[in-house]
């Protein structure tokens, strides 16, 4: 029987007039025999401390006295403690032992994780997705890479997917029964209040933002489906995870071969449908969100569902030959502009295109590499008119404008920067060391190319 372990007045004490203070002191004392550092035995005096400590923090203390007891009414805060401790021995949470003068208080295994199962449910809060996943991915790792010593890994790791899908149900039965909830609440501020307290703090995945990005914690999905898969396929490692789980958990092979069969796809099972659930997840949170928004859109101007309204009362006016006067809105201005305003549609996600290289054609290959030799045909570079002037010269000691060659765009860059090598700046030091450009008063036409003063290029002497 699943109540065969626990006193049967257990639940007596949660189910009184008084729950509310037994509760407050029900969760002070879980931290203080889950203390994993101290001993769970504690003294009588540090109980009764703690539950003084827990009344202090009370605004107010009404004790209603639900049954003939040999105790006064409580008029102190030390008279409060003590008849919730005796309450607690009453019902069976707390224990107590006597050894001489000495009175000890424990908790007996089944009351406490008892007590540890409604800590949990009270403080059901935000998980962070991103660690499980990764957590799951190491561990398999673990056993691919050392299936005999780590093999019973695997175990574990199954019971964290289920509880990671377990987790995912509970969200969506959450979200599902909080919608219902503030569906049928008519108090703006109660379904604004409802929807930060009960949702945003308690419900909502810590990591929610990061489901819709490239770092989301799914990413590694396709890698744990193949190392699970993996598993099931190798004969030789499904046989050392299984050995290794028979060796630790004391079993035959064959049960321990089923064991391994099962764990492997209850994590295929939950990583394979994680997409849909996601889906069904999201649509229960837009509308939940969409609720909230046009309920805080609302408050100041009017209430939600108003847009409709007013659609009725148009529709309605329509019927008339002559619109009717009704001399209860003047001057109220309860039905406006603002009243009228629906939120904004939801966005859909764009659909998924397939990205396929987009070949170029050798016509626009050949014209880029004509583009790119002509911008470097154009950039006049030292090295460049160096040897534009040392194939132009040759062994000549000058050289006329006229007696210049153009056969390429190089050769006209070239020819038409030699009238600025004094403004070249720095790097044009050696070609103004090497030659000397001597001007005259003249403009002449060179080869129909450039009109320009006419000039001699003298190499200078090297004395």
């Amino acid at each position: 029987m699943l109540f065969k372990h626990l006193p049967d007045e257990i639940f007596q004490a949660l189910s009184g007039s008084n729950r509310a203070l037994i509760e407050a002191v029900l969760t002070d004392l879980a931290s203080v025999f889950y203390d994993h550092a101290d001993d769970p035995i504690k003294d009588k005096s540090v109980i009764i401390e703690c539950i003084e400590d827990t009344l202090h923090k009370l605004d107010t203390l009404a004790w209603h006295d639900e049954q003939k007891e040999p105790f006064d009414s409580p008029k102190t805060i030390h008279d409060y403690a003590l008849r919730i401790y005796h309450r607690l021995v009453n019902t069976g949470w707390l224990v107590e032992e006597q050894e001489l003068y000495r009175v000890s208080v424990l908790m007996t295994p089944q009351v406490s994780m008892l007590l540890r199962s409604f800590i949990d449910i009270s403080q059901h809060g935000k998980r962070n997705y991103g660690a499980t996943v990764l957590s799951i991915l190491s561990n398999l790792e673990s056993v691919a890479k050392h299936p005999t010593e780590r093999g019973v890994t695997l175990s574990q790791t199954a019971e964290a997917a289920r509880d990671f899908s377990a987790h995912l149900n509970q969200i969506l039965l959450g979200i599902r029964s909080l919608q219902r909830e503030l569906f049928e609440s008519r108090d703006p501020k109660a379904i604004v209040a409802g929807f930060f307290d009960l949702f945003v703090e308690g419900i909502l995945i810590a990591d929610y933002k990061t489901l819709k990005t490239s770092n989301n914690p799914f990413r590694f999905r396709r890698q744990i489906l193949e190392l699970t898969q993996s598993f099931l396929s190798q004969s030789d490692t499904l046989q050392q995870v299984a050995q290794c789980y028979a060796d630790q958990q004391l079993i035959s092979l064959t049960k321990a071969e089923q064991l391994v069969e099962k764990d492997c796809r209850d994590i295929i099972q939950t990583f394979s449908n994680i997409e849909q659930r996601l889906e069904r997840i999201d649509e229960y949170r837009y509308r939940l969100e969409k609720r909230a928004a046009d309920t805080a859109r609302y408050m100041d101007s009017s209430r939600p569902g108003m847009a409709n309204k007013i659609a009725g009362i148009i529709s309605d006016v329509a019927k008339y030959d002559t619109p009717p006067v009704l001399k209860e809105m003047i001057g109220a201005r309860f039905v406006g502009m603002a009243s009228a305003a629906q939120p904004s549609k939801r966005r859909e996600p764009p659909p998924p295109r397939v990205m396929t290289p987009a070949e170029v054609s050798a016509e626009a290959i050949k014209f880029r590499d004509q583009q790119r030799r002509f911008h470097e045909a154009r950039q006049v570079t030292l090295p460049k008119m160096q040897s534009y002037l040392d194939k132009q010269l040759l062994s000549n000691d000058s050289k006329h404008i006229l007696d210049f060659t153009i056969e390429s765009v190089e050769d006209f860059v070239c020819f038409d920067h030699l009238r600025y090598v004094g403004s070249l700046g720095v790097t044009a030091k050696k070609l103004e060391e090497a030659y000397e450009i001597q001007f005259t008063n003249e403009y002449l036409d060179v080869h129909s190319f450039v009109e320009c003063r006419e000039f001699t290029v003298v190499r200078r002497s090297k004395a």
